[in-house]
């Protein structure tokens, strides 16, 4: 361990916060452009993103655009806080422990024209698509519905779900991502899956028309949706990597929506005429995460050290000016009774991370921060702030940026960024998602892995005792933050969304941006 370290203050953070978000200075007083009945929205794009099929990709990205596309047997009604409605479905009984009978909408029309039916249910749960080893959308889809043992059409508009053991959160799950239904016909008329996952046929309120990875997603208005036709003709997802870019085509009314804007930003929309800050805190977990095959990481108490030296609500106030919470500990307050109030999460105390590089004979070993440009809000600024921090208690972070995910994976990796959507209101959704033996963190960038943590993952996932819910969890937030550090929490993301005042459009405490006819009334 390297001597000579200097503490890092709070005020340090807010220069290095200060320099990196300096303002963007623009005209405020643009027109927006006469675009008929379209709505366009500037986002940047996730380096992976070459599918509109949910079984495929469950980015940030994907998760914003996808459930325009489709539609589920339930729906999640975030503007009351996460009740679940009825969707493709309409009525559903519990038959047993393992069992579900849902009864299905009648006159419900895929995006060819073609009836729903029972069959189209049971099909886009089947072995084709997802439930088969084989199957494209295998891998992607387990850590979502790993409990489903198969889906059956029991008559033409009725289905019932089996699960393989007692799933509390089997509703929850099928009204979240990779639940959503698709067309038996049209996926086996598909020339390939590859033609297939650029143009899904499902019955979501909108329908692709252009598929163009690095430029932009438009999609169009599903005339027959059985929730009623969107008030907008056209949807179109534009990429638009920088937010100066972005910025800017608000002002001048290139865009009517832009996506990931940063805190310092807010005012400057404020300002703009004819424009409006939306959004705010998302249930989506910030995090930094740890190779623990890496030679430098490989003890326990390095990565320990790690989250320790993290003063978690310098960064908020400094780069977002306290607009968003520092959980204590991996959770979110949406999980209700399995919100654990008392638990103290790893905190911040850069002497006891001192005390154990120095047990560990921490050496100075290089330490690999690769991080993407910006792909989440305020990234590189974060990761300059970050790297500072653990400068000051002796560790040497190197920062590396890559231009895509597999880049990061490479050998040598120690740190990466990530984030955890909170799917389901319930720690299942992103501690067992994101963690277990099927989810990113093992199963594809295979930087950790903990056999006690494995076997508290189906406990939590099957039982239906509270209490034992409540102490499993809890154990495995010891593991993470303690005893076997895959990672650490920094804080909830933010989505701060730039918009047009007279889009009467709702922003969501998720990724998800909806353009139904519910969730946006009317165009001026």
């Amino acid at each position: 361990m390297s001597s000579g370290t200097t503490a890092f203050t709070r005020r340090d953070a807010f220069k290095l916060a200060g320099g990196a978000v300096a303002g963007l200075a623009m005209a405020t007083s643009a027109r927006s452009e006469a675009r008929g009945r379209r709505v366009v929205v500037a986002m940047p794009n996730s380096p992976q993103v070459a599918t509109l099929e949910p079984v495929r990709d469950y980015g940030n990205v994907s998760f914003r655009m996808g459930y325009n596309l489709y539609d589920n047997l339930l729906r999640v009604d975030y503007r009351d806080g996460g009740k679940l409605l009825p969707g493709l479905a309409t009525r559903w009984e519990r038959v047993s422990d393992t069992a579900v009978d849902f009864v299905l909408r009648e006159g419900v029309v895929f995006h060819d024209g073609s009836a729903m039916i029972a069959e189209d249910v049971a099909f886009s749960f089947g072995p084709e698509r997802m439930s088969s080893p084989e199957a494209p959308g295998y891998k992607q889809s387990r850590p979502f519905l790993p409990t489903i043992e198969r889906v059956e059409a029991t008559g033409p508009m009725t289905v019932r779900v089996t699960t393989k053991g007692a799933d509390p959160l089997l509703l929850k799950r099928l009204a979240g991502w990779a639940g959503q239904i698709v067309s038996k016909r049209a996926f086996l008329a598909a020339p390939s899956f590859a033609a297939w996952e650029k143009a899904p046929v499902a019955t979501g309120p909108f329908k692709v028309k252009e598929f163009s990875y690095d430029r932009r997603f438009v999609f169009a208005a599903h005339d027959a949706h059985w929730a009623g036709r969107p008030v907008i003709d056209e949807l179109e997802f534009r990429i638009v990597p920088e937010l100066a870019g972005r910025m800017n085509q608000l002002a001048t009314g290139e865009a009517d929506i832009i996506t990931e804007v940063s805190p310092d930003q807010l005012g400057p929309i404020a300002a703009m005429t004819g424009r409006e800050v939306a959004g705010g805190p998302i249930q989506n977990v910030r995090v930094v995460l740890f190779n623990k095959f890496d030679p430098a990481l490989a003890d326990p108490r390095v990565r320990r050290a790690l989250a320790l030296s993290i003063d978690r609500q310098a960064i908020v106030d400094s780069l977002y000016g306290g607009r968003t919470w520092v959980p204590n500990g991996h959770q979110d307050k949406s999980y209700g009774d399995l919100y654990l109030a008392d638990y103290a999460g790893p905190g911040y105390d850069p002497d006891a991370a001192k005390a154990l590089l120095k047990a560990a004979g921490y050496d100075g070993r290089r330490i690999a921060y690769r991080v993407l440009n910006n792909y989440y809000t305020l990234q590189i600024q974060t990761a300059q702030i970050l790297q500072e921090m653990w400068h000051a208690v002796g560790l040497k972070v190197e920062i590396e940026t890559k231009e895509n995910w597999a880049q990061v994976y490479e050998p040598g990796l120690g740190i990466f960024d990530g984030s955890d959507t909170i799917f389901w209101q319930d720690p299942v959704g992103a501690m067992v998602r994101r963690y277990g033996p099927a989810g990113n963190v093992q199963a594809v960038a295979k930087t950790w892995a903990n056999d006690e943590f494995n076997k508290l993952g189906p406990v939590l996932q099957t039982s239906l005792d509270a209490e034992e819910r409540k102490r499993t969890f809890r154990r495995m937030l010891e593991i993470y933050d303690r005893d076997d550090p895959p990672g650490t929490a920094l804080h909830d993301l933010t989505m701060f969304y730039g918009k047009r005042k007279d889009l009467a459009w709702n922003a969501y405490p998720a990724e998800f941006m909806d353009f139904r006819a519910d969730n946006m009334r009317a165009l001026p």
